[in-house]
């Protein structure tokens, strides 16, 4: 593969999909009120819980984007700070981080299958980054996706692409 990728990489894509996958299920939320609302929790754990996850996020995403974006400038394969815990880090921020903690203030039980949607998605959409990033950085790139998992750094959620 020797097409040259842009920063945004499948972003556009992936934010595409994402968001409409997003909108619908909060859309079914709204409609059907009380319904998929989580009612086995409290209102105050659950925000409590959101506002941890996007606590947390928020500088895994800004560590993520300022990394890349100056490793993407320098033309450098980066694989230390968040990029050492998963491939995508910048991704993972909004299925692990992001999306749940909004669909939890948001209490909607059907909005958190938006993460495990965005999660096969990406694993899709990637493919073509992941096929860039072998051309381009070759046998430094397949090492480091070989002992780097994609977007799940944790236990059995490690996921390979």
């Amino acid at each position: 593969m020797t097409s040259k990728m842009t920063f945004w990489g499948v972003g556009p894509k992936y934010t595409l999909f994402s968001a409409v996958y997003c909108i619908l299920m909060v859309s079914l939320s709204w409609y059907f009120d009380p319904f998929f609302k989580i009612h086995f929790v409290s209102y105050g754990v659950l925000a409590t819980l959101a506002s941890i996850l996007i606590l947390i996020g928020i500088p895994f995403y800004i560590i993520s984007l300022v990394t890349i974006k100056r490793a993407f400038a320098a033309g450098r394969l980066v694989t230390e700070k968040t990029f050492g815990m998963c491939r995508h880090p910048v991704y993972s921020a909004w299925i692990i981080f992001f999306v749940p903690g909004i669909m939890l203030l948001m209490n909607t039980w059907i909005g958190l299958s938006a993460p495990l949607v965005m999660y096969f998605l990406l694993l899709k959409l990637v493919e073509k980054e992941e096929l860039y990033l072998e051309s381009a950085f070759g046998n430094e790139y397949l090492a480091y996706k070989e002992k780097i998992p994609t977007v799940l750094p944790v236990g059995w959620l490690k996921s390979k692409v």
